[in-house]
């Protein structure tokens, strides 16, 4: 049973690049990968999965549906993370989560997380979710106060680093197949203004796109562009 005991937080604080599948190795979790095709529904809101599900490889998102199909994408998940925190902790999900590209899953059976008695448990998890919040509050800054051109920039900063932080990116460059349409769902802009807003990126020689591999040709500058201060990323790096 997951217990809220303060746990060492040296545990937490491990040496980066980690690997995606840090969290099951951490515990000596069983885990059965899974391949999963672009644009498919992972969990579905109100589900009670069995399986904890953590993203391997490939870009996925979490996202609220409105009635009328409009779609607000609410976190893009990168290999490292957690797909599904409330189903550990609840055993049921609030939100839909599709994936975005070709993805790997580990499935991890929740009975198997269930009978961990572990303080460093209910650690790392806390941990998760609170760097999980740190940058949701970050995209509400975007949303609310950045214009589209600074949006996708902060986004691109922030993917950069935390690709790095799985060993996935290197200083300026990694690979990016998420569609101009996702982007538009995760920005809160539509599609014409996402491909508008790249154009004028490119044009400014700040990134080059090309066959799924992204370089940032002015990191710098595009940070500046952004307003980009990983401190929020930095302050919950990825534990395990």
């Amino acid at each position: 049973m997951l217990t809220a005991q303060s746990a060492p937080f040296a545990l937490v604080r491990m040496t980066r690049p980690a690997a995606p599948e840090g969290f099951a190795r951490t515990f000596g979790l069983p885990m059965r990968e899974r391949a999963i095709p672009k644009q498919h529904d992972l969990l579905l809101p109100g589900a009670e999965p069995d399986v904890a599900h953590l993203l391997l490889a490939g870009h996925a998102c979490r996202n609220r549906m409105l009635r009328d199909g409009r779609r607000q994408i609410t976190a893009i998940l990168i290999p490292g993370d957690i797909c599904d925190p409330e189903a550990i902790l609840a055993h049921r999900t609030e939100y839909a989560v599709n994936t975005l590209t070709r993805c790997t899953v580990g499935e991890i059976p929740l009975a198997r997380i269930g009978t961990l008695d572990h303080q460093d448990l209910f650690a790392i998890l806390s941990h998760r979710l609170r760097r999980e919040e740190a940058i949701a509050r970050e995209w509400i800054v975007s949303l609310g106060r950045r214009v589209g051109i600074e949006r996708m920039a902060h986004l691109l900063c922030e993917l950069r680093w935390r690709l790095a932080a799985v060993g996935l990116a290197t200083e300026d460059s990694f690979e990016l197949r998420i569609t101009q349409s996702d982007f538009a769902d995760a920005l809160g802009l539509t599609p014409v203004h996402v491909n508008r807003v790249l154009k004028g990126l490119r044009d400014g020689r700040l990134i080059h796109l090309r066959g799924g591999q992204l370089t940032l040709l002015d990191r710098p500058r595009l940070e500046k562009l952004a307003q980009f201060d990983p401190t929020y990323l930095e302050l919950w790096a990825n534990p395990a």
